[in-house]
Protein backbone atom coordinates (compact mmCIF):
# COMPACT_ATOMS: atom_id res chain seq x y z
CA UNK A 1 0.00 0.00 0.00
CA UNK A 2 2.74 2.33 1.11
CA UNK A 3 4.59 2.09 -2.43
CA UNK A 4 1.10 2.67 -4.39
CA UNK A 5 0.72 5.64 -2.18
CA UNK A 6 3.84 7.09 -2.84
CA UNK A 7 3.53 6.67 -6.67
CA UNK A 8 1.35 9.56 -8.11
CA UNK A 9 3.22 12.39 -5.23
CA UNK A 10 6.93 10.79 -6.51
CA UNK A 11 6.09 11.26 -10.57
CA UNK A 12 4.82 14.50 -9.78
CA UNK A 13 8.13 15.27 -7.97
CA UNK A 14 10.55 13.90 -11.35
CA UNK A 15 12.02 16.47 -13.16
CA UNK A 16 11.06 14.66 -16.25
CA UNK A 17 12.16 17.55 -18.53
CA UNK A 18 15.58 15.87 -19.50
CA UNK A 19 14.11 12.80 -20.21
CA UNK A 20 11.73 14.21 -22.40
CA UNK A 21 14.01 16.10 -24.61
CA UNK A 22 16.61 13.43 -25.22
CA UNK A 23 14.13 10.81 -25.92
CA UNK A 24 12.57 12.71 -28.39
CA UNK A 25 15.77 13.65 -29.37
CA UNK A 26 16.56 10.24 -30.01
CA UNK A 27 13.10 9.45 -31.76
CA UNK A 28 13.67 12.56 -34.48
CA UNK A 29 17.08 12.05 -35.28
CA UNK A 30 16.26 7.54 -35.90
CA UNK A 31 13.52 9.07 -38.04
CA UNK A 32 15.37 11.92 -40.16
CA UNK A 33 19.00 11.18 -40.15
CA UNK A 34 19.47 10.36 -43.86
CA UNK A 35 16.21 11.21 -44.77
CA UNK A 36 15.24 10.55 -47.90
CA UNK A 37 17.01 6.94 -48.34
CA UNK A 38 17.79 4.10 -45.94
CA UNK A 39 19.76 3.85 -42.49
CA UNK A 40 22.81 2.46 -42.83
CA UNK A 41 23.62 0.30 -40.09
CA UNK A 42 27.02 1.99 -38.83
CA UNK A 43 24.83 4.80 -38.54
CA UNK A 44 22.17 3.10 -36.80
CA UNK A 45 24.69 1.33 -34.48
CA UNK A 46 26.32 5.21 -33.59
CA UNK A 47 22.96 6.37 -33.22
CA UNK A 48 21.79 4.16 -30.48
CA UNK A 49 24.89 3.94 -28.60
CA UNK A 50 25.05 7.52 -28.00
CA UNK A 51 21.34 7.27 -27.15
CA UNK A 52 22.10 5.40 -24.55
CA UNK A 53 24.59 7.49 -22.73
CA UNK A 54 22.57 10.27 -23.25
CA UNK A 55 19.04 8.59 -22.16
CA UNK A 56 21.59 7.25 -18.93
CA UNK A 57 22.86 10.71 -18.75
CA UNK A 58 19.00 12.34 -18.79
CA UNK A 59 17.81 9.24 -16.28
CA UNK A 60 19.84 10.75 -13.18
CA UNK A 61 17.64 13.80 -12.96
CA UNK A 62 14.99 11.54 -11.93
CA UNK A 63 16.89 10.57 -8.75
CA UNK A 64 16.60 14.17 -7.28
CA UNK A 65 14.73 14.22 -4.39
CA UNK A 66 12.50 17.60 -4.00
CA UNK A 67 10.03 15.90 -2.01
CA UNK A 68 12.47 15.61 1.13
CA UNK A 69 10.66 18.45 3.01
CA UNK A 70 7.62 16.00 3.23
CA UNK A 71 8.80 13.07 2.88
CA UNK A 72 11.34 13.13 5.95
CA UNK A 73 8.30 14.10 8.15
CA UNK A 74 6.88 10.59 7.58
CA UNK A 75 8.22 6.82 7.83
CA UNK A 76 8.98 6.03 4.62
CA UNK A 77 12.40 4.91 4.09
CA UNK A 78 14.68 6.49 1.78
CA UNK A 79 15.18 3.55 -0.24
CA UNK A 80 12.22 3.10 -1.19
CA UNK A 81 11.97 6.53 -2.34
CA UNK A 82 15.24 6.28 -4.60
CA UNK A 83 14.58 2.58 -6.27
CA UNK A 84 10.80 4.07 -7.08
CA UNK A 85 12.65 7.47 -8.88
CA UNK A 86 14.76 4.91 -10.04
CA UNK A 87 12.19 2.84 -11.63
CA UNK A 88 10.32 5.54 -12.94
CA UNK A 89 13.09 6.98 -14.67
CA UNK A 90 15.02 3.96 -16.06
CA UNK A 91 11.73 2.38 -17.43
CA UNK A 92 11.58 5.79 -19.08
CA UNK A 93 14.61 5.91 -20.56
CA UNK A 94 14.80 2.08 -21.70
CA UNK A 95 11.17 2.66 -23.14
CA UNK A 96 12.44 5.48 -25.39
CA UNK A 97 15.81 4.17 -26.21
CA UNK A 98 13.40 0.87 -27.20
CA UNK A 99 11.36 3.13 -29.71
CA UNK A 100 14.22 4.78 -31.35
CA UNK A 101 15.74 1.24 -31.90
CA UNK A 102 12.48 0.36 -33.44
CA UNK A 103 12.38 3.80 -35.72
CA UNK A 104 16.18 2.50 -37.04
CA UNK A 105 15.52 -0.84 -37.41
CA UNK A 106 12.27 -0.08 -39.90
CA UNK A 107 14.57 2.07 -41.74
CA UNK A 108 17.74 -0.40 -42.45
CA UNK A 109 18.31 -1.70 -45.81
CA UNK A 110 17.11 -5.01 -47.32
CA UNK A 111 19.05 -7.73 -44.97
CA UNK A 112 20.55 -4.76 -42.47
CA UNK A 113 20.32 -5.94 -38.87
CA UNK A 114 21.00 -4.94 -35.81
CA UNK A 115 22.26 -6.92 -33.05
CA UNK A 116 19.40 -5.48 -30.48
CA UNK A 117 19.73 -7.94 -27.94
CA UNK A 118 23.73 -7.12 -27.21
CA UNK A 119 23.06 -3.00 -27.81
CA UNK A 120 19.63 -3.07 -25.55
CA UNK A 121 22.19 -4.73 -22.55
CA UNK A 122 25.08 -1.88 -23.68
CA UNK A 123 22.49 0.86 -23.16
CA UNK A 124 20.70 -1.03 -20.02
CA UNK A 125 24.20 -0.75 -18.53
CA UNK A 126 24.39 3.17 -19.27
CA UNK A 127 21.24 3.89 -18.10
CA UNK A 128 22.03 2.14 -15.06
CA UNK A 129 25.07 3.87 -14.27
CA UNK A 130 23.43 6.99 -15.15
CA UNK A 131 21.33 6.28 -12.10
CA UNK A 132 24.04 5.14 -9.83
CA UNK A 133 26.57 7.98 -10.32
CA UNK A 134 23.44 10.71 -9.84
CA UNK A 135 22.62 8.75 -6.80
CA UNK A 136 26.17 8.82 -4.89
CA UNK A 137 26.47 12.71 -6.41
CA UNK A 138 23.28 13.22 -4.38
CA UNK A 139 25.09 12.21 -1.31
CA UNK A 140 27.33 15.00 -1.50
CA UNK A 141 25.27 17.37 -3.93
CA UNK A 142 21.67 19.12 -3.49
CA UNK A 143 19.40 19.46 -6.47
CA UNK A 144 20.22 19.22 -10.02
CA UNK A 145 23.89 19.70 -8.64
CA UNK A 146 23.50 15.94 -8.28
CA UNK A 147 22.28 15.06 -11.32
CA UNK A 148 25.00 16.78 -13.43
CA UNK A 149 27.77 15.71 -11.38
CA UNK A 150 26.52 12.34 -12.29
CA UNK A 151 25.57 12.93 -15.98
CA UNK A 152 29.60 14.24 -15.81
CA UNK A 153 31.08 10.96 -14.26
CA UNK A 154 29.12 8.90 -16.75
CA UNK A 155 30.68 10.76 -19.17
CA UNK A 156 34.05 10.40 -17.75
CA UNK A 157 33.44 6.79 -17.65
CA UNK A 158 32.35 6.35 -21.44
CA UNK A 159 34.90 8.59 -22.32
CA UNK A 160 37.78 6.46 -20.72
CA UNK A 161 36.21 2.98 -22.05
CA UNK A 162 36.50 4.59 -25.76
CA UNK A 163 39.86 5.14 -25.17
CA UNK A 164 40.81 1.75 -24.09
CA UNK A 165 41.19 0.21 -27.71
CA UNK A 166 41.65 -3.35 -28.23
CA UNK A 167 40.67 -6.82 -28.83
CA UNK A 168 37.61 -6.37 -26.05
CA UNK A 169 37.05 -3.26 -26.48
CA UNK A 170 33.29 -2.75 -24.92
CA UNK A 171 31.93 -0.42 -28.10
CA UNK A 172 32.64 -3.43 -31.13
CA UNK A 173 30.82 -3.45 -33.87
CA UNK A 174 28.46 -6.38 -34.85
CA UNK A 175 30.63 -7.84 -37.55
CA UNK A 176 33.86 -8.54 -35.06
CA UNK A 177 35.12 -11.55 -33.76
CA UNK A 178 34.22 -10.81 -30.17
CA UNK A 179 30.86 -9.20 -30.14
CA UNK A 180 29.85 -11.91 -27.87
CA UNK A 181 32.09 -12.26 -25.30
CA UNK A 182 32.01 -8.54 -24.92
CA UNK A 183 28.38 -8.71 -24.70
CA UNK A 184 28.76 -11.47 -22.11
CA UNK A 185 30.78 -8.97 -20.48
CA UNK A 186 28.40 -5.84 -20.77
CA UNK A 187 25.53 -8.31 -19.26
CA UNK A 188 27.75 -9.18 -16.02
CA UNK A 189 28.04 -5.68 -15.24
CA UNK A 190 24.80 -5.09 -14.88
CA UNK A 191 24.25 -7.11 -11.39
CA UNK A 192 27.16 -5.65 -9.65
CA UNK A 193 25.92 -1.82 -10.93
CA UNK A 194 22.87 -2.98 -9.39
CA UNK A 195 23.91 -3.88 -6.37
CA UNK A 196 26.07 -0.78 -5.87
CA UNK A 197 22.56 1.39 -6.81
CA UNK A 198 21.03 -0.10 -3.86
CA UNK A 199 23.99 0.42 -1.42
CA UNK A 200 23.60 4.60 -2.95
CA UNK A 201 19.98 4.32 -2.11
CA UNK A 202 20.42 3.13 1.71
CA UNK A 203 19.29 5.69 4.47
CA UNK A 204 21.81 7.02 6.65
CA UNK A 205 19.32 7.90 9.05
Amino acid sequence: MLVIQLIRPIVRAIDWIPLAVTGTLAVVMASVIEAGSTLSVGTAFTLLRMMGVMLGASAGFAVIDEMTASTDATPVPRRLRQWLRCGFGGLTAGLLWGMACAIAATRLPQGGQLRVAGMSVEAAVCIAIGLLTASIAGRVHQGKAAALAGMGSLLVIVSVSLVLRGPYWPWLYSDEENWEIVHYGWLAMLPPVLVALNWASRDLR
